[in-house]
C-alpha cells in the first residue's frame, strides 16, 4: 500500500544561504506507507567535493573558453561540420558560466562579485590555454574586490541524434484489441568543460578540473519524424546542458542542499501508530516521548523499533552522536535495518565536520 502525500514542492526552492545552525535538516512529509513502515524526506546540507582554501571568499567567474583570433577559423569549421552551428560553443559556454554563477550567488560559502559576464580569449577548444599572468589575475581581483578567479578555461559541446527500436503494444479499447506502435528518438548532448581557480593572494591554482556531462532527451511518436518533432531544438538542449554542466562544477566547490529518504517504523503496536500521527504533524517532541516509553515494551521487537525511530528523531534534531547510540541499541536487539543506518549516520558526522570547516562555522 502506498499513500502519496506530495508537499515537497513547497520546499523545492530552499535557500542555499540557510545557516547550518538554524536548519541542518528540513523535515518534509511522509511519502510512503508500507508493511508497518513509513519514510520521511529530509533536506540536509552536504559538503563540497573539495575544500577550497578559506582565504578564497570573494570570487569572480570568468569565461576564458571563447576562441581568440588564432583559433576562430578552426572554431567556425568545427561548428559547420559538427552540425552544431557557428557560435554554438560560445553560447553554450555562457550558459555553463550562468549555471555556476547562479549556484555561487545562492551559496553561503562564497561572495560572488560581478555577474559572470567577464570574458577573456582562450583556445575555443577542449585544450586548456596557457595560465593567466598573475599580474592580470591580481588586476581583475582588485577591480572586483575579489580573492580569486574561477575560470571556465575550456568548453566543447557535441550532439547527436539516433533512432531507437520501435515498440509494439496491444491495448484494449471498448472491448476491441488495437495494436499501437511507438517510435523513440534520442538527442544526446555532451558537454566537456575545464575549470581553474586562481588564488590571487597565494598565486596558486587551487583547483584544476575537467569533466564531461551527458544529457539525453528522449521523445516518442507515431513515427520517427513525429518523435523528432517533440525533441527540443539543439539550442534549447545546449542551454539546458550548459547550465547543468556549470552546476556540476558548483557541486564540486560549494556545499549544497540535498534530499534523502529516512525510514521509520509505524506498525505492530498502538504506540508506533500513535507516534506516526505526530510525525505527520511535525511534532517530533511528542513522538520522541512515545518512542522512549515504547523502548520498555514487553515485546522486544517493538522496543528495538522504538530505538530505531529515536535514532531518526535524534538525527532530525541534529544530535548525531545520540542518533548513533540509539541505532546501535536497535542493532544490538536484532534490527537489521539499523546496520546501514549507522553507516549513514557516521558518514553524516564526518560530512558535518567537513561542512563546518568549509563554511568556517
Amino acid at each position: 500500500m502506498k499513500i502519496s502525500l506530495v508537499l515537497l514542492f513547497l520546499f523545492s526552492k530552499i535557500s542555499f544561504k540557510m545557516k547550518l545552525n538554524k536548519l541542518l535538516y528540513l523535515l518534509l512529509v511522509s511519502v510512503f506507507v508500507s508493511c508497518g513502515t513509513s519514510s520521511v524526506i529530509v533536506n540536509l546540507q552536504r559538503p563540497a567535493d573539495i575544500s577550497v582554501p578559506q582565504s578564497v571568499q570573494k570570487v569572480v567567474v570568468v569565461n576564458r573558453s571563447v576562441a581568440g583570433k588564432g583559433n576562430m577559423v578552426d572554431n567556425i569549421v568545427e561548428g559547420i561540420f559538427s552540425g552544431e552551428g557557428i557560435g554554438a560553443d560560445k553560447k553554450g559556454s555562457e550558459y555553463c558560466v550562468m549555471g555556476l554563477s547562479q549556484m555561487l550567488a545562492n551559496s553561503e560559502r562564497y561572495d560572488l562579485r560581478g555577474g559572470g559576464d567577464l570574458t577573456l580569449k582562450g583556445t575555443g577548444t577542449s585544450t586548456f590555454p596557457e595560465l593567466l599572468d598573475w599580474k592580470e589575475v591580481q588586476s581583475i581581483c582588485d577591480t572586483y574586490g575579489a580573492d580569486a578567479l574561477i575560470v571556465l578555461s575550456t568548453f566543447d559541446s557535441d550532439s547527436r541524434t539516433f533512432e531507437g527500436k520501435k515498440v509494439v503494444r496491444t491495448k484494449t479499447v471498448k472491448g476491441a484489441k488495437i495494436k499501437e506502435v511507438k517510435y523513440p528518438v534520442t538527442l544526446i548532448m555532451e558537454i566537456e568543460s575545464g575549470w581553474r581557480i586562481y588564488d590571487a593572494s597565494s598565486k596558486k591554482i587551487v583547483d584544476v578540473n575537467k569533466f564531461t556531462e551527458v544529457k539525453e532527451f528522449v521523445e516518442w511518436g507515431d513515427s520517427y519524424d513525429d518523435a523528432r518533432s517533440y525533441l527540443p531544438s539543439k539550442r534549447q538542449a545546449l542551454k539546458s546542458s550548459g547550465i547543468f554542466a556549470g552546476e556540476q562544477y558548483g557541486f564540486r566547490i560549494t556545499p549544497v542542499w540535498v534530499r534523502q529518504n529516512r525510514l521509520y517504523f509505524t506498525g505492530n503496536s498502538d504506540e508506533l501508530k500513535l507516534a506516526k500521527n505526530y510525525v505527520k504533524r511535525g511534532d517530533w517532541d511528542k513522538s520522541i516521548e512515545i518512542w522512549k516509553s515504547a523502548t520498555n515494551h514487553e515485546d522486544y521487537k517493538i522496543a528495538r523499533k522504538a530505538y530505531f525511530n529515536l535514532a531518526l528523531a535524534s538525527e532530525i534534531k541534529g544530535k548525531l552522536d545520540t542518533a548513533i547510540d540509539y541505532a546501535e541499541k536497535a542493532e544490538q536487539m536484532g534490527e537489521k535495518r539499523a546496520t546501514s543506518y549507522i553507516s549513514t549516520l557516521k558518514k553524516r558526522k564526518k560530512d558535518e565536520k567537513r561542512l563546518q570547516e568549509q563554511l568556517n562555522n
